[in-house]
């Protein structure tokens, strides 16, 4: 079936101003390719939950390095995906080559690299531990549990063979008749609701759906991490029968690659504003790692305004929108264990009709009211309180405390949950993030964002069990 979609136009136009352009330059045909190559490795791994960073990606692919604490799993992972695109990449050119189960089986283990042991969770609700196969259909059932508690059913391990073998015919039959950025869409969902492997159907599902452009002289699509929630709500709608609003958004993302392929055929920087954030944290990485910082007055002002600016104030964002599950809310910041007090200007009659010049000090490292550069200033703990949560049966007050802790040589940083009762009994103090660092590593903003949906996944679990 054809879809006439107002994307599939738009991609047509781009797909000719492309050709026109071709062949490209060998230098710009070798930024192209390393530019989709991040991206698509990237984007796809931390879609599924990969912890490496965009920097710390271009390290491990482009110069077999690694930095910071990650975990060797996610190393191995992305090392292993970027195998499988270059698998896809070479069958693609090769018209003698077909695609067959046997192939994506062989996919699905180069991706995994070998079996291991994951949590699950059995129907019933009990905990329990699967071993995940690699390279085979899946034996047990991997359904899944949706945000709204239902279960999503995926093909039964039963069902998987005759299921993909219908996939390849039904692509064997249309390979021709649809047009291919519709049919890697198509196919994409098709294989996704059959999810024939223990794990890596996502990433497979990804994989497959470039293959069948890259074959057919498009790009590869790339799904954004950042665009999660927008791919699984299109996921979602093909479910309850509407496949032309997944169609419609893979063809959006196939715009942005056709965009980008013309782009570098001109010769113009392909790189956007978000990459030149991620070069930079590469640079610190590569460059900063070797020196030594120790705190001084500038050096305490611009950590203490980065932690207030994007850790607490993107943090506080957040923790308004549960205002109203409380009574009252209220933020406080501790300077050394005294409380900053608020202040608001009263403008004195006659003085506010007086023009006359008048001096200012100038403070150049002043925080909350205090200069860094006259106060040795070693703690700061900025506050969250809200007070009697209205869904608990009795008084319970909820606290949300971020201290940060500036020592000579290293900063401590740590996030922590407590609530008191009617009582005023302290309990349940919880120690959400806990890490100390030196002065020359900054928190990045994947690092912010962890510690935001940390702080937010706890107390809504917090306020879920006041029922």
């Amino acid at each position: 079936m054809k879809y006439d979609t107002p994307t599939i136009k738009k991609i047509e136009i781009l797909k000719k101003q492309v050709v026109a352009l071709l062949p490209l330059k060998s230098e710009d045909e070798k930024r192209l390719k390393k530019k989709y190559r991040l991206e698509f490795n990237y984007n796809s791994n931390h879609l599924e939950g990969n912890t490496l960073t965009y920097g710390q990606t271009q390290l491990l692919l482009f110069y077999d390095k690694s930095s910071g604490d990650v975990p060797v799993s996610d190393i191995e992972e992305m090392k292993a995906h970027d195998v499988a695109l270059s698998q896809i990449e070479e069958m693609s050119i090769d018209k003698e080559r077909f695609l067959t189960e046997q192939f994506i089986k062989e996919l699905n283990k180069i991706i995994l690299v070998k079996p291991y042991w994951k949590d699950a969770i059995t129907y019933d609700g009990t905990p329990t531990r699967k071993k995940i196969e690699i390279g085979t259909y899946k034996t047990t059932p991997n359904s899944v549990q949706l945000r709204n508690g239902e279960i999503h059913e995926y093909a039964s391990p039963s069902e998987t063979p005759a299921k993909m073998n219908d996939l390849m015919a039904w692509y064997n039959e249309n390979v021709n008749k649809i047009h291919p950025v519709q049919l890697a869409a198509e196919f994409h969902y098709r294989f996704v609701c059959i999810h024939p492997f223990d794990d890596g159907n996502g990433r497979v599902a990804r994989l497959l759906m470039s293959y069948i452009l890259l074959r057919n002289g498009y790009p590869p699509v790339i799904v954004k991490s950042e665009d999660k929630e927008n791919y699984l709500t299109a996921l979602q709608k093909a479910d309850s029968g509407d496949l032309i609003t997944l169609i419609e958004y893979i063809e959006k993302q196939l715009i942005w690659s056709l965009e980008l392929k013309i782009k570098a055929a001109k010769g113009d920087d392909i790189e956007e504003t978000g990459d030149i954030e991620k070069e930079i944290e590469i640079l610190k990485r590569e460059k900063l790692t070797k020196s030594r910082i120790y705190k001084t007055p500038k050096v305490a002002y611009e950590l203490v305004k980065y932690i207030n600016d994007d850790l607490w104030n993107s943090l506080l964002k957040v923790l308004n929108g549960f205002d109203d599950f409380f009574a009252e809310t209220k933020t406080e910041i501790y300077l050394d264990h005294i409380k900053i007090q608020k202040k608001k200007t009263v403008r004195h009659p006659i003085r506010a009709l007086s023009f006359a010049d008048k001096e200012v000090i100038i403070r150049q490292y002043e925080i909350f009211g205090h200069d860094l550069d006259e106060e040795n200033i070693s703690e700061i703990r900025w506050e969250r309180n809200m007070l009697s949560i209205k869904s608990a049966p009795k008084k319970i007050d909820y606290f949300i405390n971020c201290t940060l802790y500036l020592n000579d040589s290293t900063y401590k940083l740590k996030i922590d949950e407590s609530n008191t009762d009617s009582s005023l009994v302290l309990k349940n103090v919880n120690n959400l993030f806990e890490e100390e660092r030196e002065y020359k590593s900054f928190l990045m903003k994947d690092d912010i964002g962890k510690i935001i949906r940390l702080v937010s996944n706890h107390l809504i679990k917090a306020i879920k069990e006041q029922e």
